[in-house]
């Protein structure tokens, strides 16, 4: 005997608005708690100029046939970081564990280019400069006003522009968040 599934509609997260952003189908709405879905920025926003942007959620709760989700990070895509390495810069990631004002624990993965290769005092210098920035900005926002400021670029911008002062930087990406909860944020 067949089972019967039913259409449940996807909304965003509420910091993007609470819309509908797609749909996903199941026999019983408890297989959709918890389930973890890949939306564009571009889908959500209709911002075409963050195509690059990958928003990660996950279903939290089941109303009627309305899926409310909540964010769980952000990624950008692969080919971005790509285009931004070049042959005679050098490379600089940092990865780091902060916490926000109103105590969520988010896990920031960096990467920047130095315009050219220097040596590894200076590449220290700027990851240093550039984690502790990411800390106090972290430290002063909530949660919602933190992930915007890194999907709009307005921490990437302050970021190029207070470690260009060490050495400059060719371009800053915040290539990856993740919401660490549970276990894994006792342990970082």
């Amino acid at each position: 005997m067949a089972v019967k599934k039913i259409w449940y509609e996807v909304m965003a997260p509420e910091m993007f608005g609470g819309k509908q952003i797609g749909e996903t189908l199941a026999a019983d709405p408890k297989q959709l708690i918890g389930r973890k879905l890949n939306v564009s920025l571009m889908d959500i926003s209709r911002n075409y100029s963050k195509f690059f942007v990958k928003l990660r959620i996950r279903i939290d709760s089941i109303d009627g046939n309305k899926a409310s989700t909540k964010l769980v990070g952000h990624e950008c895509m692969r080919e971005r970081i790509y285009r931004m390495v070049q042959r005679h810069g050098r490379r600089v990631d940092a990865v780091q564990d902060v916490v926000t004002k109103d105590g969520v624990h988010v896990r920031v993965k960096t990467v920047f280019m130095l315009i050219k290769r220097v040596g590894g005092s200076t590449k220290n210098d700027t990851r240093k400069l550039a984690v502790d920035l990411i800390e106090e900005a972290a430290k002063k926002s909530k949660l919602e006003d933190f992930i915007n400021s890194i999907i709009e670029g307005d921490l990437q911008h302050k970021l190029k522009k207070d470690c260009s002062k060490i050495y400059p930087v060719g371009s800053i990406e915040i290539h990856k968040t993740e919401i660490v909860e549970g276990e894994k944020a006792v342990a970082a």
